[in-house]
């Protein structure tokens, strides 16, 4: 995991992205997302999928899986559920 964790900080950077929390002992209560927990901030939708879709972004993945199991979503500030 470490080329990886050395390598996506700067480049989320390069997007204008902030993690928010990086959490280490998640207390899961339900479902099995894992013990970490990242929420990171970007300025809109658009640029967090832009991020993600790169190339660059892309090769990066290849750091990461074979060392972890992921559950990513990107998601709009506010509350779109609510009645």
């Amino acid at each position: 995991m470490a080329p990886y964790l050395q390598a996506v900080e700067p480049y989320l950077a390069k997007y204008g992205a902030r993690f928010l929390c990086r959490d280490l002992n998640t207390d899961v209560r339900e479902g099995s997302p894992g013990p970490l927990t990242v929420i990171i901030e970007f300025e809109s939708v658009a640029a967090a999928q832009a991020a993600y879709d790169s190339p660059e972004y892309q090769e990066m993945i290849q750091l990461r899986q074979p060392h972890s199991d992921v559950c990513l979503s990107i998601i709009e500030e506010g509350d779109h559920a609510g009645h």
